[in-house]
């Protein structure tokens, strides 16, 4: 987050200046540029490319006269192409050799520590009205006509969506993530190809205007067909088109930007994370603890014990990886991607679950544990028994493990 205003160079032709209410690119040429956002037209002609937090609005009253006393006081020299709320801004440059990516993260999640190792991420108000969002602005330092633009748009949009989907993230985090973000895709229109009389939409799209870039301003294919022998570029073909593969850059230079920015904002997520995911609290695996517990007296003592016990074995790495392993595989299981699985009615030959169960209470108790378990499995007290076919068996297994340990030396 910046507070006071930072200038620097993304380019020879393009510099910025930022600080936390506002973002602003401008170009000595042109941008030719693409957008999802309420202000741009679609595909637009600018020399500036803007972003203005919420905070611009509420200090001018409305977008429009914030953008009327930027062009009074000389901020805003030319044409500008969106808006978006976000509450401060705070971004990233990512730099390939023809791509330039700034992401802008939007986010409330927090951090909170539960234990000496375990984190949580949390929101003020709840989940309901979480956030992450990732905003991205790419600038593809080559002039390319409006059709490879909308091709380079929707790549970008595919491999967003992959991207989120490859991290696999506990379901309430996935179900805040960018549904409130943005994309802008530009390129570089050199003045030279802009006339003052044919400087409008209709002029790039004109279907000369493809022939004239390559003419101006050529490919490094373009350059080499032009300077060699048919034989010798069908010889070397994979080579002259390596050198003019966008798509594989931009695709590469936008997952490095997304993880990029997820990093160095502290974006990550536990086990604990995914253990909320499944509809499961620390306290409820507490009440479930206490409920098969006999011939002592519940108390807030004990309590305690359970809970401190509960959050020791959910930093040992084993008992990490088997709960995983279970609710990844459950996850598979339910979203029906194995054709030959069916757990819809928790089938009786399927004991795997219960064999990860014995594991998880046998790791953090040892032999007694897992006769611990059996009892928790077969009864599922409290939440256990609303978990799926997987699932409740390794949550038995946690339990049992833990009740065990902390009867060992007091009890």
């Amino acid at each position: 987050m910046r507070k006071n205003i930072f200038e620097d160079n993304i380019s020879e032709n393009i510099s910025f200046c930022a600080d936390s209410n506002s973002f602003h690119l401008v170009n000595s040429d042109y941008f030719l540029a693409i957008s999802d956002l309420n202000v741009a037209n679609g595909i637009d002609i600018t020399k500036n490319i803007l972003i203005f937090s919420k905070k611009i609005e509420k200090k001018y009253s409305s977008l429009k006269i914030a953008i009327s006393a930027l062009k009074k006081n000389k901020k805003l020299n030319g044409t500008y192409i969106m808006e978006k709320d976000l509450e401060n801004i705070n971004y990233f440059i990512e730099s390939s050799d023809r791509i330039k990516i700034i992401t802008f993260i939007n986010t409330n999640l927090n951090l909170v520590k539960v234990s000496n190792k375990l984190e949580v991420n949390n929101c003020e108000n709840g989940f309901r009205d979480g956030k992450l969002d990732l905003g991205q602005i790419i600038i593809i330092n080559e002039a390319v006509s409006p059709k490879k633009l909308i091709e380079y748009y929707k790549i970008a949009i595919e491999t967003r969506m992959k991207y989120v989907e490859y991290l696999k993230l506990p379901e309430h985090i996935q179900n805040i993530v960018n549904n409130n973000e943005f994309l802008v895709v530009s390129s570089i229109i050199p003045k030279m190809l802009i006339k003052k009389d044919n400087n409008s939409l209709s002029y790039i799209f004109n279907p000369y205007f493809e022939e004239f870039i390559k003419e101006k301003h050529p490919t490094p294919k373009d350059k080499f067909e032009k300077n060699i022998s048919k034989e010798e570029y069908l010889l070397n073909k994979d080579k002259y088109e390596k050198e003019d593969d966008i798509e594989k850059e931009l695709i590469k230079t936008i997952v490095k930007s997304c993880h990029t920015c997820l990093k160095k904002s502290n974006i990550s997520f536990g086990v604990l994370d995914y253990i909320i995911a499944e509809g499961i609290s620390i306290d409820a695996l507490v009440d479930a603890g206490m409920e098969l517990c006999v011939g002592v007296e519940d108390s807030k003592e004990l309590r305690e014990k359970l809970k401190k016990q509960l959050l020791k074995s959910l930093e040992d790495l084993n008992v990490i990886a088997l709960l995983m392993s279970a609710i990844r595989c459950e996850d598979d299981f339910q979203s029906n991607r194995l054709r030959e699985v069916d757990v819809s009615d928790d089938p009786a030959y399927l004991y795997t679950d219960e064999v990860l169960g014995i594991a998880i209470a046998n790791q953090i108790a040892g032999t007694k544990a897992t006769f611990n378990f059996k009892r928790y499995d077969e009864e599922k007290p409290g939440i256990i028994a609303k978990l799926g076919p997987m699932v409740d068996d390794i949550f038995a297994g946690l339990v049992a493990g833990c009740m065990s340990k902390i009867f060992e030396d007091d009890y």
